[in-house]
Protein backbone atom coordinates (compact mmCIF):
# COMPACT_ATOMS: atom_id res chain seq x y z
CA UNK A 1 0.00 0.00 0.00
CA UNK A 2 1.77 3.38 -0.78
CA UNK A 3 2.35 6.31 1.31
CA UNK A 4 -1.04 8.27 0.82
CA UNK A 5 -3.17 5.58 0.82
CA UNK A 6 -1.72 4.91 4.68
CA UNK A 7 -2.09 8.80 5.39
CA UNK A 8 -5.25 9.12 4.06
CA UNK A 9 -6.47 5.94 5.79
CA UNK A 10 -5.19 6.68 8.83
CA UNK A 11 -6.43 9.61 9.11
CA UNK A 12 -10.15 8.88 8.65
CA UNK A 13 -9.80 6.12 11.51
CA UNK A 14 -8.65 8.87 13.35
CA UNK A 15 -11.40 11.10 12.61
CA UNK A 16 -13.76 8.39 13.21
CA UNK A 17 -11.53 7.38 16.56
CA UNK A 18 -11.90 11.15 17.75
CA UNK A 19 -15.59 11.36 16.53
CA UNK A 20 -16.48 8.28 18.56
CA UNK A 21 -14.71 8.97 21.80
CA UNK A 22 -16.34 13.18 21.74
CA UNK A 23 -19.55 11.99 21.38
CA UNK A 24 -19.98 8.88 22.96
CA UNK A 25 -17.86 7.15 24.75
CA UNK A 26 -16.47 10.32 27.16
CA UNK A 27 -20.03 11.62 28.01
CA UNK A 28 -21.29 7.86 28.63
CA UNK A 29 -18.00 7.69 31.19
CA UNK A 30 -17.57 10.71 32.31
CA UNK A 31 -21.86 9.74 34.01
CA UNK A 32 -20.04 7.06 35.32
CA UNK A 33 -16.52 8.08 36.78
CA UNK A 34 -17.69 11.49 38.30
CA UNK A 35 -21.22 11.18 38.74
CA UNK A 36 -21.80 14.63 40.57
CA UNK A 37 -20.74 16.47 36.67
CA UNK A 38 -22.86 19.61 36.54
CA UNK A 39 -24.56 19.82 33.77
CA UNK A 40 -22.39 22.36 32.18
CA UNK A 41 -19.50 19.99 31.26
CA UNK A 42 -21.82 18.38 28.90
CA UNK A 43 -22.41 21.57 26.94
CA UNK A 44 -18.67 21.95 27.23
CA UNK A 45 -17.92 18.35 25.65
CA UNK A 46 -20.60 19.37 22.76
CA UNK A 47 -18.58 22.80 22.25
CA UNK A 48 -15.55 21.28 22.22
CA UNK A 49 -16.09 18.25 20.34
CA UNK A 50 -16.04 19.11 16.71
CA UNK A 51 -12.30 20.79 17.67
CA UNK A 52 -10.68 17.97 19.41
CA UNK A 53 -11.89 15.02 16.71
CA UNK A 54 -10.12 17.42 13.88
CA UNK A 55 -6.98 16.50 16.14
CA UNK A 56 -7.40 13.10 16.23
CA UNK A 57 -6.65 12.97 11.65
CA UNK A 58 -2.97 13.57 12.26
CA UNK A 59 -2.82 11.38 14.74
CA UNK A 60 -4.55 8.18 13.05
CA UNK A 61 -2.33 9.13 9.67
CA UNK A 62 1.22 9.21 11.45
CA UNK A 63 0.26 6.21 13.24
CA UNK A 64 -0.37 4.24 9.58
CA UNK A 65 1.75 5.84 8.45
CA UNK A 66 4.85 4.02 10.74
CA UNK A 67 2.86 0.84 10.59
CA UNK A 68 3.33 -1.94 12.76
CA UNK A 69 1.12 -2.93 15.98
CA UNK A 70 3.07 -2.16 18.51
CA UNK A 71 4.51 1.64 17.23
CA UNK A 72 1.06 2.46 15.82
CA UNK A 73 -0.29 2.16 19.46
CA UNK A 74 2.23 3.76 20.95
CA UNK A 75 2.02 6.77 18.56
CA UNK A 76 -2.19 6.70 18.85
CA UNK A 77 -1.87 6.03 22.79
CA UNK A 78 0.16 9.58 23.17
CA UNK A 79 -1.79 11.64 20.52
CA UNK A 80 -4.82 10.71 22.29
CA UNK A 81 -3.31 11.42 25.70
CA UNK A 82 -2.18 14.84 24.00
CA UNK A 83 -5.39 15.96 22.66
CA UNK A 84 -7.78 13.86 25.41
CA UNK A 85 -5.74 16.07 27.97
CA UNK A 86 -6.14 19.38 25.88
CA UNK A 87 -9.92 18.23 25.37
CA UNK A 88 -10.12 17.47 29.01
CA UNK A 89 -9.06 20.55 30.48
CA UNK A 90 -10.98 22.71 27.63
CA UNK A 91 -13.88 21.22 29.33
CA UNK A 92 -13.21 21.78 32.85
CA UNK A 93 -12.36 25.07 31.91
CA UNK A 94 -15.43 25.62 30.90
CA UNK A 95 -17.10 23.90 33.70
CA UNK A 96 -14.84 23.95 36.85
CA UNK A 97 -15.23 20.18 36.86
CA UNK A 98 -11.53 19.49 36.90
CA UNK A 99 -12.07 15.57 37.17
CA UNK A 100 -13.25 15.36 33.34
CA UNK A 101 -9.60 16.41 31.99
CA UNK A 102 -8.26 13.13 34.04
CA UNK A 103 -10.63 11.35 33.07
CA UNK A 104 -10.76 12.37 29.14
CA UNK A 105 -7.09 12.13 29.05
CA UNK A 106 -6.81 8.66 30.45
CA UNK A 107 -9.60 7.26 28.52
CA UNK A 108 -7.84 8.98 25.41
CA UNK A 109 -4.69 7.13 25.62
CA UNK A 110 -6.40 3.40 26.31
CA UNK A 111 -8.82 4.23 23.48
CA UNK A 112 -5.92 5.69 21.01
CA UNK A 113 -3.56 2.87 22.18
CA UNK A 114 -6.62 0.21 20.72
CA UNK A 115 -7.09 1.97 17.49
CA UNK A 116 -3.32 2.26 17.13
CA UNK A 117 -3.03 -1.75 17.15
CA UNK A 118 -5.57 -2.08 14.92
CA UNK A 119 -4.67 0.97 12.66
CA UNK A 120 -1.25 0.36 12.82
CA UNK A 121 -1.47 -3.58 12.44
CA UNK A 122 -3.66 -3.21 9.39
CA UNK A 123 -1.17 -1.25 7.62
CA UNK A 124 2.05 -3.74 8.71
CA UNK A 125 5.06 -1.81 8.89
CA UNK A 126 6.06 0.92 6.78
Amino acid sequence: MNKVNRIFFGGLIGWLAGFSFGTSLLPFLTTIFVPEAPPSVYEAMRQWALPATVLWIPVGALAAYRGGAARGGQIFAAGALAVGLLYGLLIAAGSGAWQVALVSAGLAALYGWGAGLLVGGGFGPA
